[in-house]
């Protein structure tokens, strides 16, 4: 897999929501406890539950995850002290300074933290990181900046917090959920069938994303890399860049189905994160759909926090490439990965300065603008070699200057004859008139026949296939 470390998720399969160990032994005896456990007692075994989880398929980092609680919990409730009163009473407001050095203090341990693994990974790639553990360090700098802003309460309880932080259907590849929002479900509120039921349906939703579709494109993607980039036609090319783009969509937004669904059988809000990206009418707006939480973090933690849009156009410039760049590291190590995030960072900032307007009143070419860069964007985001790079664009540009002596002809034609149904429902799947259609009616009975046929068709292949994991599972 091109540009993303899997290497923790390769034997650790209880940690892989589309294994049969965790749909079959982990999920179901997970969900009987926590239904005949007391509401009360459900936080503690969400907690110790999620902790085993992680434990099972993260052994050596599972003292980082239980210290990065501890540490984050008690950081919460000095930040917190006070929160219940007033400003005008006095509640921290005259130690101003002593909370703003406290939060600076707390952000830097769990950045420091992140950093030295980043940069270990990045000097030695057989070191490997911790899995999720981008995504539960950013839940922690949520919680506590929510905290110190007064937005949230410190919660009290190390039980409830450590469930929070390490829920196991987060733990590995978000969505980053806020606090605020899973307090609700922390709080042990009654759970009806309907949204056991509910949950259920965006689980297999999202199991049949990853596994029928994902994994699917994913073979054509291995092609290509095995064919050689240098030797593949421009068709070939392209259908390629297509396959990525829609490959990546279904194996994230897949990951994501299942997490929230998971998240709502338990009690949780459901949590969107992605919202059919690939209809969008500019890069900006791709990308306010497309992995919503980690956009809304980066909206609200760095870039307002840096003035946003409201200290002039070159400071809003500076702002809008520094969150980019910030993204692009956030993704991965590699050149690459800081060439993608700056590469939108120019795309968002034209938009915003220039294009955005002719954009909004040209909508069937704003739509093709939208098909046609953001799959060039996902080739350099695959391709970890800046010359690999270079040459897969030669083949799309071919007029660019790459030799053609080496190029099958044939070869579209003949990957096409292949992928072409799975293509073709990919795309479908992909539009929102078609995916929504079948979201509004997850209740009706064709859809949930249409849901069972799915569900066992999935565990078929996932019984005679190798097991492809997640690919955002190690950031």
């Amino acid at each position: 897999m091109a540009g993303i470390g899997t290497g923790n998720l390769d034997t650790f399969n209880t940690l892989v929501f589309d294994s049969l160990e965790f749909l079959f032994r982990y999920l179901p005896l997970f969900l009987l406890l926590f239904f005949i456990v007391p509401q009360k007692g459900r936080p503690l075994l969400l907690f110790l539950g999620s902790l085993l989880f992680y434990a099972m398929g993260e052994p050596r980092y599972f003292f980082v995850l239980l210290g990065m609680s501890a540490v984050n919990y008690l950081f919460g409730k000095s930040l917190g002290m006070g929160a219940g009163e007033t400003r005008q009473e006095g509640s921290g407001e005259g130690k101003p300074e002593r909370r703003k050095g406290l939060l600076c203090i707390a952000v830097s341990c769990n950045l420091l933290l992140l950093f030295y693994f980043k940069i270990s990974n990045a000097l030695d790639r057989s070191f490997l990181l911790p899995l999720g553990i981008s995504f539960y360090t950013f839940k922690s700098i949520s919680y506590l900046a929510d905290v110190y802003r007064r937005t949230t309460k410190a919660e009290p309880s190390f039980i409830r917090f450590g469930a929070y932080l390490c829920m196991f259907p987060q733990i590995v590849s978000g969505p980053i959920m806020r606090y605020q929002t899973a307090r609700e479900g922390l709080h042990c509120r009654k759970i009806s069938l309907r949204q056991v039921e509910d949950g259920l349906k965006w689980l297999v939703f999202g199991l049949a994303a990853k596994v029928l579709l994902a994994d699917r494109l994913g073979i054509l993607w291995n092609d290509i890399q095995t064919i050689g980039f240098e030797s593949i036609s421009t068709p070939l090319a392209w259908l390629g860049a297509a396959a990525y783009s829609l490959r990546l969509y279904f194996d994230f937004a897949g990951y994501s189905m299942m997490a929230a669904g998971m998240g709502r059988m338990i009690g949780f809000p459901f949590l969107r994160n992605f919202n059919y990206p690939y209809a969008s009418r500019s890069v900006s707006e791709f990308y306010r759909r497309w992995h919503m939480t980690l956009g809304n973090w980066f909206r609200d933690y760095v870039y307002i926090p840096l003035g946003g849009s409201r200290a002039g156009k070159r400071r809003t410039v500076c702002n809008l490439f520094l969150v980019w760049a910030l993204t692009g590291l956030w993704h991965g190590n590699g050149l690459n990965f800081l060439l993608w995030g700056l590469l939108l960072g120019a795309l968002v900032v034209t938009e915003k300065l220039w294009l955005g307007r002719f954009l909004e009143q040209h909508a069937f070419l704003s739509h093709l603008y939208v098909l046609f860069v953001i799959p060039l964007t996902w080739i350099v985001f695959a391709v970890p070699s800046l010359a690999e790079i270079g040459v897969y664009f030669g083949r799309l540009f071919p007029f660019l200057g790459a030799a053609p002596s080496s190029v099958n002809p044939g070869d579209f034609m003949e990957e096409l004859s292949v992928f072409a149904p799975t293509l073709a429902v990919a795309v479908l799947c992909a539009v929102p008139a078609v995916g929504r259609r079948i979201e509004d009616r997850r209740s009706s009975a064709p859809v949930v026949v249409l849901l069972a046929v799915l569900f066992w068709i999935s565990v078929y292949q996932l019984t005679n296939a190798a097991h492809n994991p997640f690919m955002y599972a190690n950031f």
